[in-house]
This record gives structure tokens, sequence and C-alpha cells, in this order.
């Protein structure tokens, strides 16, 4: 082989990160209220806009592996700082970003348009979708994080029970 093809071999192998792999890490699930009128509120906690479109949300339903809650539409963006809103049919706040039936399930996983895992929360201790120790249950609560979406990927020190905004 060519000193130039080995060149292209190892950039190869080597690779590039993906547009998306470095900024995943800025978008959390910063509260979540579970139910028919619950709902899932990612924020972007990095310096610029984030296109989301094709990522999805799984939701940890009691078996195994997590099932489908939601795909986000081809041009969806969580501007930097900015919240980004999935709703259930029953939700009665006045954003909605994206609706589904319901926010079914013990915890939520939201994957990057790879497949990647890119947070989750769960509230259950055998949930596949809790980080570390599951989060403290909160009955007819939302679980959040801080204002700043502190992730330490540890779900029971990141979120705590608050009221639902509506």
């Amino acid at each position: 082989m060519t000193k130039p093809g080995s060149l292209f071999l190892l950039l190869a192998l080597a690779g590039t990160p993906a547009p998306d792999t470095v900024r995943a890490s800025s978008v959390k699930i910063h509260e979540v209220l579970g139910g028919p009128a619950g709902y899932i509120d990612l924020h972007n906690t990095g310096a610029a806009t984030l296109d989301i479109g094709g990522w999805s949300v799984q939701a940890c339903t009691g078996g195994a592996a997590p099932v489908e809650l939601a795909t986000m539409p081809a041009g969806s963006e969580i501007p930097a700082g900015e919240h980004f809103l999935i709703t259930a049919q029953g939700f009665g706040g006045p954003v909605q970003q994206l609706v589904v039936e319901t926010i079914a399930g013990d915890g939520e996983m939201l994957l990057d348009r790879r497949g990647a895992k890119v947070d989750s929360v769960g509230w259950a201790p055998s949930s596949p979708c809790r980080e570390n120790q599951a989060a403290v249950s909160c009955p007819g609560l939302a679980q959040a994080r801080d204002a700043a979406s502190r992730d330490t990927d540890n779900n029971k020190a990141d979120f705590g029970c608050v009221r639902p905004p509506h």
C-alpha cells in the first residue's frame, strides 16, 4: 500500500465525530410528568441551536427494553438555552411542540438520530431507563432537574418532585 493510501485508511478508521456527537450531551430530559395529561420537557443547555429532527423518545413500560414513544419531526430544533415540549393529548398547557397519546412508563430515554442514548430518567429501581439510582417516585407531581438541568448520571441525585406548571 502506498503512503497516501495508508494515510487515507488511517483517517477512515479513526473517523471524525458526527455533527451531533459533541453537542448531544447538551440536551437533557429536564422534566417529566407521566400520564394522559403529562409531558416531557427537553432542555438544550448548550450555546448553539441543536437540530433534533429524527431523534426519538423511548418509554420504559415494565418490559426488558424501551418502546418508541415519539420521533421528532424533521426540522425540529431547540435554540440554545431553550426547551422543547412533548405533550400527551390531555395536556392543558399552551405550548405543545409534539403531541403523543400519553406519556407512558416508569422512565423515558432520549436517543439521537443514530439511536445512541443522549439522556434518560427512570423512577422504578428496575427501569432500563434509569441512570444509576432511580429517581424518587412523585405520585401526582412531575420530576425535574434544577434550573441548569444538572446531570450527574444518577437520577436520584438529579431529579426532585415539583408541581406541574399547569
